[in-house]
């Protein structure tokens, strides 16, 4: 991939961020319809349904992007393409069953499963087209840690306290020191410069300045960061969790499910920090680039968004000492 030329790494890039960013929109939506009660979810109804149309001009626009110009890395698109249009379909599918009885959401169902494998599955295809010491081979990595969290450590039908809690821990702490690699490998690897003038090789030097490299550096290590913080809470949850499975806890249950339920209640809020960071970031590479994007307002927004420069997470990862990534 980083062997063509600028403008033929400009045109994959460029197109790659239109699905990237459809990708968080929808993210976003899932979470809004995840968490926000009935009302609240009719009172946007005719707002997310706008939503969706906006994503899915999004969608054929990276497609139109990417066939209008010298078709490059065709094969890694196609798969974002298809994985895409399979998110598309089914958070529209949540979208349409969002006002019916709603199941027990507090366990894990067979669809949710098979969607999670679907989703390591292209994490680990896509990986094939990077080079191993890339930043987004590392964030590949670690989404799929986090992934088989779930998917590899819960059956249908399970909940947080009956899965294997142990194994998703472990699962867990190998998806962070992913991240750890890859907030890294930002500085150390060479692709994130020629990432940068690829995507600014056709606007004037007076453009070139909304964005300089220092900030398209800090924007990817926000980002790095709040998927850190999303993955260390997740940690404790499995942690806390574990516990219920041993008997020397057993008089402290009362106690191990308040902690649960305080922890769970902060995910969605690390979620939507996530989410509103790739956006951000994303957003701000297509402007940078010469593109035109519109600044959507989120449907979950984060309250506390402003402290992630101030959060542990990125106080951790940002005084890591420094080793070669592999």
């Amino acid at each position: 991939m980083f062997t063509e030329p600028p403008k033929k790494l400009n045109n994959y890039l460029v197109s790659n961020s239109y699905l990237e960013y459809a990708s968080f929109l929808l993210s976003d939506i899932e979470y809004f319809l995840m968490y926000a009660d009935i009302p609240t979810k009719a009172s946007k109804f005719s707002n997310i349904e706008k939503r969706f149309n906006a994503i899915q001009n999004l969608i054929y626009k990276s497609k139109d992007h990417f066939l209008s110009n010298n078709i490059f890395f065709e094969k890694p698109f196609e798969l974002h393409f298809e994985y895409l249009n399979w998110f598309y379909n089914c958070t529209l599918k949540e979208f349409n069953d969002s006002f019916k009885t709603p199941n027990d959401s507090s366990t894990f169902d067979r669809e949710s499963l098979d969607g999670i494998k679907k989703s390591v599955k292209f994490f680990d295809a896509l990986q094939a087209y990077l080079p191993m010491n890339h930043n987004e081979f590392f964030l590949y990595e670690s989404a799929k840690f986090s992934s088989k969290a779930f998917g590899d450590c819960f059956n249908e039908g399970e909940n947080v306290l009956s899965g294997n809690n142990k194994l998703s821990m472990e699962m867990t702490e190998s998806a962070l020191d992913m991240l750890e690699r890859a907030y890294l490998s930002v500085e150390q690897e060479p692709y994130r410069r020629q990432e940068y003038e690829a995507l600014t090789i056709s606007i004037s030097s007076s453009q070139q300045n909304y964005l300089s490299f220092k900030n398209f550096q800090d924007l990817k290590r926000i980002y790095i960061a709040s998927c850190y913080q999303e993955n260390v809470l997740l940690k404790q949850l499995f942690l806390v969790a574990s516990f219920s499975a041993d008997e020397s806890f057993s008089d402290s249950l009362e106690s191990i499910l308040k902690v649960i339920d305080s922890i769970s209640e902060k995910i969605p809020e690390f979620a939507a920090i996530r989410n509103e960071s790739a956006l951000n970031m994303i957003g701000s590479n297509l402007i940078m680039s010469g593109e035109e994007v519109d600044d959507f307002k989120m449907f979950f927004p984060p309250v506390e968004y402003s402290n992630i420069l101030e959060s542990n997470a990125f106080n951790y990862l940002d005084n890591l000492p420094y080793k070669m990534i592999h």
